[in-house]
């Protein structure tokens, strides 16, 4: 647990994207300092780690309420690591987002590391946008609900009081093309 819970993450809204041999992956992180002084605390990001995986790219980080203050990422092939600086009894928003390439037919967001805050999240929103073309084997939280578009379908998810107990994990195929008897 992090100083006596005096910095809470405490809700997540993101928005994921399946494509052709990428996840992506963009929201917001809503972290509480419950203390009377600033804080500035640095915080590992992980990716998954396994063969289905290459590397995650196009990776952004900033404070949605200071958006002109860069903030410093560091990388490597385990995740990222970044400071966030909230002010005494406030709440700081941060925007992340990357991509991940895709090795197999499998996609994975890390939610297990919830657990190490010590409380669950108030809330959480979440989005799945994915092709047509591709057929889901298996999902780890069922979709509240779903909607179709011509070329896509897209899941959302809304829970309160949620501590995961597993990660966010897509298994999908590309349907075959009939016509062709081949996959596109």
């Amino acid at each position: 647990m992090i100083q006596a819970q005096n910095l809470q993450f405490y809700q997540e809204d993101l928005d994921f994207k399946l494509e052709e041999n990428y996840f992506y992956v963009n929201g917001l992180y809503y972290f509480r300092n419950t203390s009377s002084k600033e804080m500035t605390r640095r915080l590992f990001y992980p990716f998954p780690q396994d063969k289905a995986y290459g590397k995650a790219d196009s990776i952004f980080v900033f404070n949605i309420q200071d958006t002109l203050n860069e903030i410093n990422i560091r990388n490597n092939l385990k995740g990222i690591s970044f400071a966030i600086h909230i002010e005494p009894d406030t709440t700081a928003i941060y925007r992340i987002g990357y991509r991940h390439e895709l090795k197999e037919t499998k996609a994975e967001y890390i939610l297990t590391t919830t657990q190490s805050w010590g409380i669950p999240f108030t809330q959480i929103n979440y989005t799945l946008e994915f092709p047509k073309e591709f057929s889901l084997d298996s999902i780890s939280y069922m979709p509240d609900s779903l909607r179709e578009e011509s070329d896509k379908y897209i899941f959302y998810w809304h829970k309160e009081n949620f501590m995961p107990d597993k990660n966010f994990e897509i298994n999908y195929e590309k349907q075959e093309d009939t016509l062709n008897g081949r996959k596109e």
